[in-house]
């Protein structure tokens, strides 16, 4: 543990000063509803590639160190598999999931707090888009509140279709925390899961428009969604664009496999 907590420590500060370097402006709302101790799970909203550093922040503010579920492949990164090995990161194979989905309800049931990401990819619209059910299921099994948080503004930084703004910028960012939202009903019963994934998508939805109220949405800007007049595509064609990425991936895998 103590050694975890040691390279935790040292990601937390490698995060706060990337944030610090970039000059970030970030607003953290509603801290008090992460739960200071206890099983959680934390969903949050994935607009970008970094968005990952707020929500990682977020539960430090709250007194938490957390355990983030990630893709498995990630792990062939020396750097990033050095830190989801020490971290203790939850490797998330798409194909195989039951392995991660167990040992995020065993962290769940210890006591910890485990990040996910309901929608599984960057959301290209940068609206929500259809939840997967795994949060929901982790919370009835391991008898746990889920968090809803909305991270906005970090699309602007680094997301798919957007162009990539490393350097110090200034940006605003706003991390919009939820209250905890109860589980009722068994894991095993498909209509209590399907109710609780859409209390949870309806919760993120509201905070993620608390969120945007207020903040900058240049009219044109690739990082600024359509229904707010921005130049992103709307959820129907951003749907058509990754149904075509994930078939140019499972192309290139067969023809690794030939």
């Amino acid at each position: 543990m103590a050694q975890r907590e040691l390279v935790f420590r040292a990601v937390e500060v490698l995060a706060k000063g990337i944030v610090g370097a970039q000059g970030l402006r970030i607003d953290y709302r509603g801290v008090q509803n992460i739960p200071r101790e206890g099983g959680v799970v934390l969903a949050v909203n994935h607009t970008s590639y970094v968005d990952f550093l707020e929500a990682g922040l977020v539960a430090r503010r709250a007194g938490r160190w957390p355990r983030y579920m990630m893709k498995a492949e990630l792990r062939q990164n020396l750097v990033i598999g050095f830190l989801m090995k020490h971290c203790k990161a939850i490797g998330v194979d798409r194909e195989h999931g039951a392995e991660s989905y167990h040992e995020a309800v065993t962290a769940l049931e210890a006591g910890e707090a485990v990040i996910v990401y309901p929608e599984a990819t960057i959301s290209r619209s940068f609206e929500l888009k259809e939840f997967k059910s795994g949060a929901a299921r982790m919370s009835l099994e391991a008898g746990v509140p889920i968090v809803p948080i909305a991270i906005w503004g970090t699309q602007r930084i680094w997301s798919k279709g957007t162009d990539r703004r490393p350097g110090r910028h200034r940006y605003p960012v706003v991390v919009q925390v939820g209250e905890p939202i109860d589980p009722h009903g068994s894991p095993d019963d498909p209509a209590a899961v399907i109710a609780l994934t859409e209390r949870l998508r309806a919760a993120m939805g509201e905070q993620l428009l608390l969120a945007q109220t207020g903040f900058p949405a240049p009219a044109g800007e690739k990082w600024v969604p359509a229904r707010l007049g921005g130049g992103a595509p709307t959820p129907d064609v951003a749907a058509e664009l990754e149904r075509e990425e994930f078939a140019q991936r499972r192309a290139r895998r067969e023809a690794r496999g030939r």
